[in-house]
């Protein structure tokens, strides 16, 4: 389920108990000056939170390091939080959560090499990250970017 940005009590209930997925779209919210989607309460109720772009003509934003930054800003998610949210997360909602979004055996090799001190690199700088990201990986092979 996405966006949520008017998500009721009963409806981040009901999406708990059902073990639904929120994608939330943080540059859609920021571009129509929209409030935020309650991440921390859906959170807080045990609901699974994933990132995505929305990207379409009203939110032209496909940059996920700017979707982090967003979640991280206008809904209070944490670094971490958010990196899950944008991979593993994402992952499980579209049924691939025991293949893709994580680096470990057994699942696709699809990830970004950083040239950074700290992975948090790819998070807190707005909209300039083609110093950070070296080298980007899909299926166990380097992607010419």
């Amino acid at each position: 389920m996405s966006h949520l940005e008017e998500i009721s009590e009963e409806g981040i209930r009901l999406m708990s108990s059902s073990g639904s997925v929120a994608v939330l779209l943080p540059s859609t919210a920021f571009i129509l000056r929209l409030t935020p989607p309650p991440a921390r309460k859906l959170i807080g109720n045990g609901v699974i939170v994933a990132l995505g772009s929305d990207f379409n003509p009203n939110a032209y934003c496909f940059a996920m390091p700017m979707i982090m930054h967003f979640a991280c800003v206008t809904m209070k998610l944490s670094m971490p939080e958010a990196l899950t949210a944008a991979t593993l997360n994402s992952a499980h909602s579209i049924g691939r959560g025991k293949t893709h979004g994580a680096i470990a055996k057994g699942r696709n090799a699809d990830f970004v090499i950083l040239s950074a001190n700290s992975w948090e690199h790819i998070i807190y700088r707005i909209a300039a990250h083609g110093d950070v990201i070296r080298h980007v990986i899909k299926n166990g092979n380097v992607v010419e970017v």
